[in-house]
């Protein structure tokens, strides 16, 4: 009788612990599927970083191309003011 006894007590202690094994992992599923909203919502993010990213280079790109041409213009005109005005 105390073997049996013995026996259900054991019984009952490995039913609570995977009862409060089971309840640790809904609770760690539950957090990995926010983890998963939040990791998805980052990479949308990034994507739009990155978008803004190239469209920022390629306004970078013009600008420096506009500012070149403008050199040259400014060089052409000082050439030809030194030429018209003989400084």
């Amino acid at each position: 009788m105390k073997n049996e006894d013995r026996m259900v007590e054991l019984l009952a202690e490995m039913v609570k612990k995977s009862d409060q094994s089971i309840a640790q992992q809904k609770e760690m599923i539950s957090e990995i599927k926010i983890m998963r909203k939040d990791i998805s919502a980052m990479h949308k993010d990034i994507r739009k970083n990155n978008i803004m990213l190239s469209e920022h280079s390629r306004a970078i790109i013009t600008l420096a191309e506009n500012v070149d041409s403008f050199s040259a213009y400014d060089q052409r005109i000082s050439e030809l003011e030194k030429k018209v005005f003989k400084k």
